[in-house]
């Protein structure tokens, strides 16, 4: 390459003289500013030389970078080549490692899935079966609860359907017969209220007092509300704290009697029992006992508005009225007890009560023939094994006689308290001996 250029470099400076002599005219005579003039061309021309060497040399040395740098790229390519053969081969091995990776690890994967997968459905089933196991004893338990409930509800309906009899039966005065039934229909249906209240009831017209408030309280065990409990409650207290001396104990029963009748009252001023007479008339014998005369008129006087049909508050009343030295409304207070107990009596003939107020109202009207027909009626209609009818009615002749002025004024009434007493005997007599 060197050579080459040597040889061009020569080529150009012979052809530069060549054109220079051939441009150059005749010599003429050389003078010494021609001569410095040529010199200074010829030291150009050498510089030019110089230089162009020099330009060959570097035009030589960049051909041969040039060369070297072809070379290298063509080592390089083939380099490449060679590293492009290796690379596609190693990434074509990399990428079956891979794609074998990939197969395995998928492979890995499906196992774990099909594994995961057999454990959930064995778990699901697992649970399907206790659900069903446990819908199925749900079932049975549903079951048995409906069909608990079904003999349940028979037992009720038909403890209900002994309630009609019971009832008939102690207003024909069978007393006895009346708690039997109840006490069947209590077997039957042992949470029910009304059975409890019935039988309470009928315990205490026989004058078994302490098992009328058990079954009383039973009631109101199972409904607090029940306020013909509440008031036959209070009625009970009432009665007990009549058979107790005068004192703080019988004060603090006659309370307690009390509070459980007003509280009733308050909640149903209208509150009838089971012979339908208001409860007003309970507490105000209450208050007639414990020497209260304006409450007790006041009792009465809402029960004969409950009741204005019933005789029962207006004889009281009388009775009350006399206590006040009113002798004339006493006596027109016992014509109306007669005219309605009469009318009760002919409505219901097996109404003791009635039957009592119209041998109460006769005698204070001075009727003998005529108390004598009810005085036979209130013995035929008195209970054989409870005498408290009986004694209640000798109670109020007793005050009837005080009233009227005793045996001077009123001779006719204690020969009906003699019979009644005696009749009184005869009962006790006759239930100790059936005991």
């Amino acid at each position: 390459m060197r050579r080459l250029a040597f040889v061009l470099m020569l080529c150009l400076l012979f052809a530069s003289v060549a054109h220079a002599q051939e441009t150059t005219p005749a010599p003429t005579p050389i003078d010494q500013a021609q001569l410095d003039l040529f010199r200074q061309y010829s030291d150009e021309a050498r510089r030019s030389m110089e230089e162009a060497a020099r330009y060959a040399e570097d035009a030589s040395r960049f051909l041969g970078i040039f060369e070297a740098i072809s070379v290298a790229i063509a080592i390089a390519g083939a380099a490449l080549g060679v590293v492009g053969v290796t690379r596609l081969f190693s990434a074509q091995r990399d990428l079956a490692a891979a794609r074998k990776r990939v197969d395995e690890e998928m492979t890995a994967q499906r196992k774990k899935f099909d594994t995961e997968l057999a454990e959930l459905r064995a778990q699901f089933e697992s649970e399907v079966g206790q659900k069903e196991k446990s819908l199925a004893q749900m079932s049975e338990i549903l079951l048995e609860n409906l069909e608990h409930q079904r003999r349940t509800n028979e037992k009720s309906t038909l403890a209900l359907s002994l309630l009609p009899l019971g009832e008939r039966q102690y207003k024909a005065q069978d007393l006895q017969g009346a708690a039997d039934t109840y006490k069947r229909a209590l077997a039957l249906d042992e949470n029910n209220p009304l059975i409890h209240y019935r039988l309470g009831y009928v315990y205490v017209q026989s004058s078994q007092l302490q098992d009328a408030e058990r079954h009383l309280l039973r009631a109101l065990e199972i409904d607090p509300e029940f306020h013909l409990a509440k008031a036959a409650l209070g009625y009970v207290y009432r009665r007990i704290g009549d058979k107790m001396p005068i004192g703080l104990e019988r004060d603090q029963m006659l309370n307690k009697a009390e509070a459980y009748l007003i509280n009733a009252l308050q909640a149903s001023p209208k509150l009838v029992d089971d012979d339908s007479e208001s409860w007003w008339g309970s507490l105000g014998g209450l208050y007639r006992r414990r020497g209260q005369m304006d409450q007790a008129v006041y009792a009465y006087e809402q029960a004969a508005k409950v009741t204005p049909h019933s005789s029962y508050p207006f004889s009281n009343l009388a009775m009350l009225y006399m206590s006040r030295n009113n002798r004339d409304q006493m006596l027109t207070s016992f014509k109306r007890v007669e005219r309605l107990a009469r009318g009760e009596v002919q409505a219901e003939v097996d109404n003791y009560w009635a039957y009592a107020d119209l041998l109460t109202s006769r005698l204070a009207l001075g009727k003998v023939e005529e108390a004598e027909e009810a005085l036979v009626s209130v013995f035929d209609l008195s209970l054989s094994n409870s005498s408290y009818g009986l004694e209640s009615l000798v109670d109020t002749l007793t005050r009837l006689l005080n009233a009227l002025g005793g045996d001077e004024n009123a001779p006719h009434i204690q020969p009906f308290i003699d019979r009644i007493k005696q009749r009184i005997d005869e009962t006790h007599e006759a239930k100790i001996a059936s005991a």
